[in-house]
């Protein structure tokens, strides 16, 4: 009764107007070149472009033939550190799993680490049937800049453990190293007639094009220390009939084919097409995801630390906030001096797509963009939407308006937002019929895509190609100055935490006062985006599935309608209904936080009474 009660109090019916409009932002922050350009995909013959090649018809007959049928291929994970790895596969029959592994040409220092195995009863459309989900943890051993060799088994025996084929795995700098990013292979969605058969053509089409992606990231990161997915791995969503197990267990066998993955390890996040079924937390071995936050029955939140960067995965199919935010305080609490923090979930709150980006993803925008505010995110990652975005920077829903025209930006205020395309081009979608006033560059060739992305102390760099290795879209990068880079969320945190008794009242009403202003700028009180956590998965929920609006609460567009969230009436309807649009100067927030810094320098102590 608590949510339904903070519901009503927090909404109020408006009327939805069609009205479009495309904001101009200062010289300054437009003028981003689009590579790619806008398409009406249904003008693409890229499915049938792939059908008709020949080397596609010789890989899928003389290789894909005999590899569709292995479901349970090896899948490398990132480990809590950079100094750790994690291994997780299926196997016919159940036993001790373990990794043997050691730097290269020193085999005979080889350490055995063991694992579980946790019983399963899986099977594809090919008739094999798995019993046994195995993982391994590989802790504290990693050196960078290292060549390394593994093997595993799914029954460690001692002497006469039968291992697999040795597998290579190179570590790159830690301080210095890039990072592959991919969105929705959903391997099967590009649809056939023979789809619940074990030939599955959509399964086949989407895995070479997939495998080719993967091939042409390597080339251009060879050295990248992992994959970041954006979620969708597979396609079929349903996991409650015995057919559509199986088939998302052969889809699972396109996406953990490519070779790339016995030496690059996959940070996944959770999908809308991957959240009914637990073959995804099978299939991956994600660390810090004891504690469940975040769940659905794919799993849950997670977290890991590379060098100075801390990556954060979230479960956007569960909107309890609540649950999100504990993982994120324990993340950054576990490395608060991390340079760069960098989220990705599945979710594109601030994309471009027609299907999702003002719709179902607006929903979660609500729950999740202030947390990208209040732990000062420096990039949030998504897919969903199967178009490329890169938005400017945004803070409570306000676009920071920098000067750009570098491709760059230096100690920006609020998060850059990335929307990926499709990773294996399976299905793509239209962008909307207006540009929303946060996006920077968008586009929607019908080509898969992929961007890498590279880290330093001091510098953030994306750049984002097609299949074949050409720009799909502008690289884009964010520096820091170390030092004396200090964040508004940061400012305000030290403001709430100062004790009031041990100084002077004008002292710090002082920092109240200057507190206050720049919270304007930075926070923003939405009532109806905490009711409608509060109310997941109750009968009082306002959204269903992913974010589909109910009626009651419904515009003429699958969204909320106007006058219920004020994120949603800033960032949306303001645009619609041809108002002005909420962008803001960075002096803005500049000189707020230089008033916030003085009053906090300020600060008088209470002399002490003799």
């Amino acid at each position: 009764m608590k949510a339904n009660k903070a519901l009503a109090a927090s909404l109020a019916m408006g009327l939805v107007v069609s009205t479009l409009f495309t904001p101009v932002l200062s010289a300054s922050a437009a003028g981003s070149k689009s590579y790619g350009g806008e398409v009406d995909v249904s003008t693409s013959t890229f499915k049938s472009d792939t059908d008709n090649s020949a080397d596609f018809q010789a890989w899928r007959d003389g290789i894909w033939s005999t590899e569709k049928a292995d479901s349970g291929k090896i899948a490398l994970t990132p480990g809590e550190t950079e100094k750790d790895l994690n291994f997780a596969w299926y196997s016919e029959e159940a036993g001790t799993p373990a990794v043997r592994i050691w730097k290269k040409n020193q085999e005979k220092k080889a350490s055995i680490v063991k694992g579980t195995a946790t019983e399963i009863n899986k099977e594809n459309w090919q008739g094999n049937v798995y019993t046994a989900s195995n993982k391994v943890s590989v802790e504290n051993y990693l050196k960078s800049n290292t060549t390394y060799e593994y093997q595993y088994t799914d029954n460690y025996t001692g002497k006469n453990t039968v291992w697999s084929e040795v597998e290579t795995y190179k570590t790159g700098n830690f301080n210095n190293f890039s990072v592959i990013l991919t969105g929705d292979p959903q391997i099967g969605a590009s649809g056939s007639s023979d789809d619940y058969t074990a030939s599955d053509s959509s399964a086949a089409r989407d895995t070479y094009n997939w495998n080719l992606t993967m091939e042409s990231a390597l080339e251009k990161a060879p050295d990248a220390a992992f994959l970041l997915s954006a979620g969708d791995q597979i396609d079929k969503s349903g996991a409650s009939k015995a057919e559509d197990l199986k088939t998302r267990e052969s889809e699972y066998a396109g996406y953990l084919y490519p070779e790339v993955f016995r030496s690059l390890p996959i940070a996944s996040t959770i999908g809308n097409h991957d959240t009914a079924g637990e073959d995804y937390s099978l299939h991956f071995n994600n660390p810090n995801s004891e504690d469940g936050l975040g769940s659905t029955a794919a799993g849950c939140d997670y977290y890991f630390s590379y060098g100075d960067v801390l990556f954060i995965s979230l479960n956007s199919n569960n909107r309890n906030q609540a649950e999100h935010r504990e993982l994120m305080t324990e993340a950054v609490n576990s490395h608060k001096d991390a340079a760069w923090k960098i989220v990705i979930f599945h979710s594109d709150i601030y994309g471009s797509g027609e299907p999702h980006a003002d719709t179902d993803a607006s929903s979660n925008r609500i729950i999740f963009a202030p947390l990208m505010d209040e732990f000062d995110i420096d990039v949030c990652l998504t897919g969903h939407d199967h178009t490329y975005s890169r938005s400017y920077q945004i803070l409570n829903g306000n676009v920071v308006d920098y000067d750009l025209s570098s491709g760059s930006v230096k100690n920006p205020e609020g998060t850059l937002y990335i929307t990926t395309g499709s990773g294996s081009g399976s299905k793509y979608y239209n962008l909307l019929n207006y540009t929303p006033y946060y996006i920077a560059e968008r586009t929607n060739v019908c080509l898969p895509a992929y961007s890498t992305m590279k880290f330093s102390k001091n510098s953030f760099t994306i750049c984002t190609y097609d299949y074949e290795g050409n720009q799909y879209a502008d690289a884009f990068t964010i520096t820091k100055s170390q030092g004396n880079n200090v964040s508004a969320a940061s400012l305000l945190a030290k403001a709430e935490s100062i004790d009031e008794t041990r100084y002077t009242e004008s002292s710090v009403n002082a920092v109240k006062k200057a507190a206050e202003a720049l919270k304007t700028l930075c926070v923003l009180e939405d009532p109806f985006a905490q009711a409608a956590a509060e109310a997941f998965g109750t009968a009082e929920d306002p959204f269903s599935g992913y974010g589909s609006v109910k009626n009651e609460y419904k515009s003429n567009a699958n969204r909320l309608a106007e006058g219920y969230s004020t994120l949603i009436d800033k960032t949306i309807y303001t645009q619609l209904n041809g108002e002005d649009v909420p962008v803001v100067s960075a002096d803005i927030y500049e000189t707020a936080k230089q008033d916030l810094s003085r009053a906090l320098s300020g600060l008088k102590k209470v002399k002490k009474s003799r």
